[in-house]
Protein backbone atom coordinates (compact mmCIF):
# COMPACT_ATOMS: atom_id res chain seq x y z
CA UNK A 1 0.00 0.00 0.00
CA UNK A 2 1.40 3.34 -1.04
CA UNK A 3 0.37 5.13 2.15
CA UNK A 4 1.37 2.40 4.59
CA UNK A 5 3.43 3.59 7.55
CA UNK A 6 6.78 1.85 7.71
CA UNK A 7 7.56 0.07 10.99
CA UNK A 8 10.76 -0.95 12.75
CA UNK A 9 11.29 -3.24 15.73
CA UNK A 10 14.51 -2.67 17.67
CA UNK A 11 15.44 -5.48 20.07
CA UNK A 12 18.23 -4.88 22.59
CA UNK A 13 19.49 -6.85 25.54
CA UNK A 14 19.83 -3.90 27.95
CA UNK A 15 18.81 -0.27 28.27
CA UNK A 16 21.25 1.75 26.09
CA UNK A 17 22.19 -1.11 23.71
CA UNK A 18 19.88 0.14 20.96
CA UNK A 19 21.28 3.68 21.14
CA UNK A 20 24.87 2.47 21.01
CA UNK A 21 24.17 0.04 18.19
CA UNK A 22 21.75 1.93 15.99
CA UNK A 23 20.81 5.28 17.54
CA UNK A 24 21.63 7.34 14.47
CA UNK A 25 19.68 5.03 12.20
CA UNK A 26 16.72 4.90 14.57
CA UNK A 27 16.63 8.69 14.72
CA UNK A 28 16.80 8.85 10.94
CA UNK A 29 13.91 6.43 10.50
CA UNK A 30 11.80 8.30 13.05
CA UNK A 31 12.52 11.56 11.26
CA UNK A 32 11.36 9.93 8.02
CA UNK A 33 8.03 8.97 9.55
CA UNK A 34 8.62 5.36 10.60
CA UNK A 35 6.76 3.91 13.56
CA UNK A 36 9.41 2.45 15.86
CA UNK A 37 9.02 0.06 18.78
CA UNK A 38 11.76 -0.87 21.21
CA UNK A 39 11.95 -4.17 23.04
CA UNK A 40 14.41 -4.11 25.95
CA UNK A 41 14.90 -7.68 27.13
CA UNK A 42 16.52 -7.16 30.55
CA UNK A 43 16.08 -4.53 33.21
CA UNK A 44 19.81 -3.77 33.28
CA UNK A 45 19.81 -4.35 37.04
CA UNK A 46 23.46 -5.40 37.25
CA UNK A 47 24.93 -2.63 35.14
CA UNK A 48 26.67 -0.64 37.87
CA UNK A 49 29.85 -0.59 39.95
CA UNK A 50 28.22 1.58 42.62
CA UNK A 51 28.14 -0.44 45.88
CA UNK A 52 25.35 1.75 47.26
CA UNK A 53 22.77 1.03 44.55
CA UNK A 54 20.54 -2.04 44.71
CA UNK A 55 19.35 -4.07 41.75
CA UNK A 56 15.83 -2.81 42.39
CA UNK A 57 16.87 0.83 42.37
CA UNK A 58 19.02 0.36 39.30
CA UNK A 59 16.31 -1.31 37.24
CA UNK A 60 13.97 1.61 37.93
CA UNK A 61 16.67 4.15 37.09
CA UNK A 62 17.57 2.43 33.85
CA UNK A 63 14.01 2.09 32.64
CA UNK A 64 13.50 5.81 33.22
CA UNK A 65 16.71 6.58 31.33
CA UNK A 66 15.69 4.29 28.49
CA UNK A 67 12.34 5.98 28.06
CA UNK A 68 14.06 9.37 27.90
CA UNK A 69 16.61 8.11 25.37
CA UNK A 70 13.91 6.60 23.18
CA UNK A 71 11.93 9.82 23.35
CA UNK A 72 15.00 11.78 22.22
CA UNK A 73 15.11 9.65 19.07
CA UNK A 74 11.38 9.76 18.35
CA UNK A 75 10.64 6.15 19.29
CA UNK A 76 6.90 5.68 19.80
CA UNK A 77 6.84 2.71 22.16
CA UNK A 78 9.20 0.92 24.57
CA UNK A 79 8.46 -2.57 25.90
CA UNK A 80 10.42 -3.92 28.88
CA UNK A 81 10.56 -7.71 29.18
CA UNK A 82 12.31 -7.31 32.57
CA UNK A 83 14.47 -10.41 32.62
CA UNK A 84 17.36 -10.15 35.06
CA UNK A 85 20.57 -8.78 33.62
CA UNK A 86 23.08 -11.55 32.87
CA UNK A 87 20.57 -14.38 33.14
CA UNK A 88 19.11 -14.55 29.63
CA UNK A 89 19.31 -17.91 27.86
CA UNK A 90 18.45 -18.67 24.21
CA UNK A 91 15.48 -20.85 25.10
CA UNK A 92 12.58 -21.83 22.83
CA UNK A 93 10.37 -19.75 25.15
CA UNK A 94 12.37 -16.54 24.54
CA UNK A 95 12.44 -17.22 20.81
CA UNK A 96 8.66 -17.72 20.79
CA UNK A 97 8.13 -14.54 22.83
CA UNK A 98 10.09 -12.48 20.33
CA UNK A 99 8.33 -14.19 17.41
CA UNK A 100 4.99 -13.22 18.90
CA UNK A 101 6.04 -9.57 19.08
CA UNK A 102 7.23 -9.70 15.47
CA UNK A 103 3.89 -11.12 14.34
CA UNK A 104 2.02 -8.54 16.39
CA UNK A 105 3.95 -5.39 15.39
CA UNK A 106 4.62 -6.52 11.79
CA UNK A 107 7.90 -4.61 11.39
CA UNK A 108 9.34 -4.01 7.95
CA UNK A 109 12.82 -3.88 9.50
CA UNK A 110 14.20 -5.55 12.63
CA UNK A 111 17.41 -4.41 14.38
CA UNK A 112 19.38 -6.36 16.98
CA UNK A 113 22.81 -7.56 18.13
CA UNK A 114 25.16 -9.61 15.96
CA UNK A 115 25.45 -12.83 18.02
CA UNK A 116 28.40 -14.10 15.95
CA UNK A 117 30.68 -11.18 16.77
CA UNK A 118 34.07 -12.49 17.87
CA UNK A 119 34.84 -12.09 21.56
CA UNK A 120 31.37 -10.78 22.39
CA UNK A 121 31.79 -10.10 26.09
CA UNK A 122 28.25 -10.01 27.44
CA UNK A 123 26.21 -13.24 27.20
CA UNK A 124 22.92 -11.34 27.01
CA UNK A 125 24.00 -9.76 23.71
CA UNK A 126 24.59 -13.16 22.16
CA UNK A 127 21.36 -14.53 23.55
CA UNK A 128 19.20 -11.69 22.24
CA UNK A 129 20.86 -11.81 18.83
CA UNK A 130 20.22 -15.52 18.42
CA UNK A 131 16.71 -15.37 19.90
CA UNK A 132 15.76 -12.56 17.51
CA UNK A 133 17.15 -14.31 14.44
CA UNK A 134 15.39 -17.53 15.40
CA UNK A 135 12.27 -15.54 16.30
CA UNK A 136 12.17 -14.11 12.79
CA UNK A 137 12.10 -17.67 11.42
CA UNK A 138 9.27 -18.62 13.80
CA UNK A 139 7.36 -15.46 12.90
CA UNK A 140 7.58 -15.92 9.14
CA UNK A 141 6.74 -19.65 8.80
CA UNK A 142 3.21 -20.85 9.50
CA UNK A 143 4.19 -24.29 10.83
CA UNK A 144 5.89 -22.65 13.80
CA UNK A 145 3.49 -21.85 16.65
CA UNK A 146 0.40 -23.08 14.74
CA UNK A 147 -1.92 -22.14 17.59
CA UNK A 148 -1.28 -18.45 16.99
CA UNK A 149 -2.57 -18.74 13.45
CA UNK A 150 -5.76 -20.29 14.75
CA UNK A 151 -6.52 -17.17 16.79
CA UNK A 152 -5.65 -14.74 14.02
CA UNK A 153 -2.01 -13.95 14.87
CA UNK A 154 -0.73 -14.74 11.43
CA UNK A 155 2.79 -14.96 10.04
CA UNK A 156 4.92 -11.92 9.27
CA UNK A 157 8.11 -11.71 7.22
CA UNK A 158 10.21 -8.56 7.77
CA UNK A 159 11.86 -7.08 4.71
CA UNK A 160 15.22 -6.73 6.47
CA UNK A 161 17.07 -7.90 9.56
CA UNK A 162 19.96 -5.65 10.56
CA UNK A 163 22.66 -6.71 13.03
CA UNK A 164 24.57 -3.92 14.76
CA UNK A 165 28.25 -4.07 15.82
CA UNK A 166 28.49 -6.70 13.12
CA UNK A 167 31.53 -8.91 12.72
CA UNK A 168 31.24 -8.66 8.93
CA UNK A 169 29.13 -5.59 8.08
CA UNK A 170 27.81 -5.20 4.56
CA UNK A 171 25.49 -2.21 4.97
CA UNK A 172 26.40 1.30 6.14
CA UNK A 173 23.64 3.72 7.02
CA UNK A 174 24.24 7.44 6.54
CA UNK A 175 23.70 9.13 9.92
CA UNK A 176 25.41 12.40 9.06
CA UNK A 177 22.26 14.34 9.94
CA UNK A 178 21.33 12.31 13.02
CA UNK A 179 24.64 11.67 14.81
CA UNK A 180 23.71 14.49 17.20
CA UNK A 181 20.43 12.69 17.97
CA UNK A 182 22.38 9.53 18.76
CA UNK A 183 24.60 11.47 21.16
CA UNK A 184 21.61 13.21 22.76
CA UNK A 185 19.89 9.87 23.36
CA UNK A 186 23.02 8.37 24.90
CA UNK A 187 23.35 11.33 27.25
CA UNK A 188 20.08 10.23 28.85
CA UNK A 189 21.82 7.12 30.19
CA UNK A 190 23.31 9.01 33.14
CA UNK A 191 23.92 5.93 35.29
CA UNK A 192 26.09 4.42 32.57
CA UNK A 193 27.94 7.36 31.06
CA UNK A 194 28.20 10.31 33.45
CA UNK A 195 31.39 8.89 34.93
CA UNK A 196 32.93 7.82 31.60
CA UNK A 197 35.38 10.35 30.19
CA UNK A 198 35.61 10.88 26.44
CA UNK A 199 32.75 8.60 25.44
CA UNK A 200 31.13 11.18 23.16
CA UNK A 201 34.36 11.80 21.26
CA UNK A 202 34.85 8.05 20.78
CA UNK A 203 31.31 7.62 19.46
CA UNK A 204 31.75 10.48 16.99
CA UNK A 205 35.15 9.20 15.87
CA UNK A 206 33.82 5.70 15.27
CA UNK A 207 30.86 7.05 13.31
CA UNK A 208 33.16 9.21 11.19
CA UNK A 209 35.45 6.26 10.45
CA UNK A 210 32.50 4.07 9.53
CA UNK A 211 30.97 6.74 7.34
CA UNK A 212 34.20 7.34 5.48
CA UNK A 213 34.02 3.84 4.03
CA UNK A 214 30.82 4.80 2.20
CA UNK A 215 31.50 8.49 1.59
CA UNK A 216 29.38 9.74 4.52
CA UNK A 217 30.33 12.19 7.23
CA UNK A 218 29.02 9.69 9.80
CA UNK A 219 27.74 6.15 9.52
CA UNK A 220 26.50 3.08 11.36
CA UNK A 221 27.43 -0.37 10.07
CA UNK A 222 25.20 -3.44 10.03
CA UNK A 223 25.07 -6.93 8.66
CA UNK A 224 21.88 -7.13 6.60
CA UNK A 225 20.47 -10.62 6.80
CA UNK A 226 18.18 -12.08 4.14
CA UNK A 227 14.75 -12.99 5.50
Amino acid sequence: MANETMRALVIGAHPDDSEFGAGGTIGKLARDGWNITYIVCTNGNKGSHDPDVSTYQLSEIRETEQRAAANALGVQQVLFLRYNDGELEPTPALRAEIALYIRHFKPHSVFTHDPWKHYMFHPDHRTVGFATIEGVVSARDHLFMPGLGQIGITVWRPQGLFLWTAEQPDHIEDISETIDLKIASLREHHSQLNHVEGWEERIRKRAAETGTEAGFAAGEAFRKMPV
